[in-house]
Formats: structure tokens, C-alpha cells, sequence
């Protein structure tokens, strides 16, 4: 009898992205758990030296490698800076985009700065995606960690930006102050239910010079430890791709000055890779699960061969609870998973 499928992971579109960070530009107010300089490692640049800087690392880019490339602004509130410098810098990239060098725009923004008139502005210089920063779908959690905005108020700005033909990012946060393992999955859920067309996923850390970090000192406050957190996202993540949702992002990229930050919370370099390859080996025993024989050979792809095993080989102690050896594992070429039962 012979087991054969595909990685559950929804193959991803490969585009880089040339991030332009306007770190706090428009946020009407500081979030708990926000640190702008130390999450991106850059400090507030006018609309004038971003579009220079952007505009000639681009073209630098396209020049080496004669290919286009997608651009985003992150870092702050988008759509709620100066209406003036929003246009500036939307026209610098329809500019871009217009010339070639560019194929797709994306810019981050907060759920209540959602409204039919900010979308017929983005709409009109061609952005071709909108990521929320929702963070999490909960009233109570919501308001614990000073967002200002009801989860209704989340999951309509969602389905506007999808109305309006838009590429829908939701971005959540779990372990804010008022998270429960429970209710991110909740989140998890109501996210399949939208359907956006990706998710990044970064669990809630303790940084300097935030209020969360005086609420934490105070015992107000205790972040998720990095077990329950690899744990929560894993199963995250297998819900996300079985519903055919790509997942871009796992945790802040690491970057010097966010890791001199950092004072507590689930922070690891490898995050991404924990949570994938225990996804996968999650996913693995599920459908090997479905028959009762015994494993005797089993293909995996070449590319997945480090995910199968895991981090620091994480996965081999369930799998040899199956059966399942070294010896028997074997790469190969095939882009498929193929299991050999006795």
C-alpha cells in the first residue's frame, strides 16, 4: 500500500518586497506593545527622503537584475498620514510601478483608517494591496492593548478592502494583554472565514520603553512563554494552509537594534522554522493516521527534508513513536510525499 500527498503549505507567489518603513507616521496614538525604532531599526525619514531613497534603490535593483519587484510601506499608519505626503509618496510608486521596475504596491494601515474615500485614493494610483493590522479579533483583547477599535469594526474594514478589489493581509498578534490560547484561534478562525490573501503572524514581545513593558515590571502583565507560543502558532499555521491561506511571516525579522530591545517574551531567531516543521509533522501523523500499517519507506522532498525532521531534530522522538527512523526516510526529487505501508 503506498501513501502519496502534496505539502499542505499554499505555494507562494515569489516576489520580493522593497519595504519602506515610515516608523509611528500616522498612528493616532502608541499601542501597549509598540516600539517603532526598535522593530524596524529605522528612524522617522520626511516623505522627500523616502521616495529618494527608495526610488534609486529600485532602479539600482532593476538594473543588476532586470527584474521587477514588489513595494510596500510598513512601519506606521498609512493611511492616516497627511493626505499631502500620502499622495506624494503613492505617486512615487505609481511611477515606479508605471515604468516597469515595480509590479505590485502594498502599504499596512490600521482597521478604523479604513473609509470609501481612502480606498478610491489607493484605488486611483493603482496599490494592489492592503494589509490590516488587526491583531487580534477580540474586544476585550483589543482594548487591553489600547488599539481603539472593535472587533466588528476589524472584520468590516476587511471585507470593504476585498469589496473595493483589493489583496486583503491580515496581520495578527497573539499573546496581547487579555489573550488566551483559545481565543487566537478564534482569531485563526474568523481570519479562514475572510479569506484574505496572506496572514503574517507575530506573537506579542515586551520591548523597551513600552507601556507593556511598565505593565509587565508591575505583575500586570505576563507574556507567552516560547513553548506555548511555537505550540498555538503550529496548530495556526495548519489551519491557515488547509484553508489554502499562504502565511508570509512568523515573528519580527530579527534586527540589531530590536534584539537589544527585547526584554522578555517568545523571541527566536528560528521561530518560523519551529512552528513550520511542527505544522508539518502535525499534518504528517494526520494522514498516516488514517491507516493502521506500518511505515517501511518513506519519500520526502528534498526541500523539506530539514522541516520533516525539525529544529534541532525536534520531530524525531513522535515520529519513532510511529515507526517512523532515519532509515527508512529518505530525500528525494519529487515535489510529493510518498509513504510505503506494510
Amino acid at each position: 500500500m503506498i501513501l502519496q500527498f502534496n505539502h499542505p503549505e499554499p505555494q507562494k507567489t515569489k516576489n520580493p518586497v522593497w519595504p519602506v518603513f515610515i516608523p509611528f507616521a500616522g498612528c493616532p496614538f502608541k499601542c501597549v506593545y509598540c516600539s517603532p525604532y526598535a522593530q524596524t531599526g529605522q528612524s522617522a525619514r520626511s516623505p522627500e527622503q523616502l521616495a529618494r531613497q527608495m526610488t534609486a534603490g529600485i532602479l539600482d535593483r532593476y538594473q543588476r537584475t532586470g527584474s521587477p519587484i514588489s513595494l510596500g510601506f510598513f512601519g506606521g499608519t498609512f493611511t492616516a498620514i497627511n493626505d499631502k505626503d500620502m499622495h506624494f509618496l503613492l505617486k512615487q510608486a505609481w511611477i515606479l510601478k508605471k515604468d516597469g521596475v515595480v509590479n505590485h504596491i502594498r502599504c499596512s494601515t490600521r482597521p478604523d483608517y479604513i473609509s470609501e474615500k481612502i480606498l478610491g485614493i489607493l484605488g486611483d494610483y493603482n496599490l494592489d494591496m492592503i494589509e490590516l493590522g488587526i491583531q487580534s479579533f477580540d474586544d476585550k483583547v483589543l482594548e487591553s492593548s489600547g488599539r481603539m477599535y472593535s472587533a466588528a469594526r476589524a472584520v468590516k474594514a476587511c471585507h470593504m478592502v476585498k469589496e473595493h478589489g483589493f489583496e486583503l493581509g491580515v496581520q495578527l498578534l497573539p499573546g496581547l494583554p487579555g489573550s488566551e490560547v483559545a481565543g487566537f484561534i478564534r482569531d485563526v478562525r474568523i481570519t479562514t472565514d475572510i479569506v484574505p490573501n496572506i496572514v503574517r503572524i507575530y506573537p506579542c514581545l515586551v520591548l523597551k520603553g513600552t507601556s507593556l513593558a511598565e505593565q509587565m515590571n508591575k505583575g500586570l502583565y505576563k507574556p507567552w512563554s516560547l513553548q506555548i507560543t511555537t505550540s498555538i502558532i503550529s496548530e495556526a499555521l495548519l489551519i491557515l494552509w488547509l484553508k489554502k491561506i499562504p502565511v508570509i511571516r512568523l515573528g519580527l525579522t530579527p534586527e540589531t537594534e530590536l534584539n537589544k530591545n527585547i526584554l522578555a517574551g517568545p523571541w527566536h531567531p528560528a521561530l518560523g522554522a519551529i512552528c513550520r516543521s511542527a505544522a508539518l509533522k502535525s499534518y504528517f501523523l494526520l494522514r498516516l493516521a488514517t491507516t493502521c500499517s506500518k511505515p517501511t519507506l518513506i519519500n520526502i522532498p528534498e526541500r523539506y527534508i530539514s522541516d520533516f525532521w525539525g529544529h534541532n531534530k525536534m520531530n524525531e522522538n513522535s515520529y519513532s513513536k510511529r515507526g517512523i527512523t532515519r532509515e527508512i526516510v529518505r530525500p528525494w526529487k519529487e515535489k510529493y510525499f510518498r509513504i510505503y505501508l506494510s
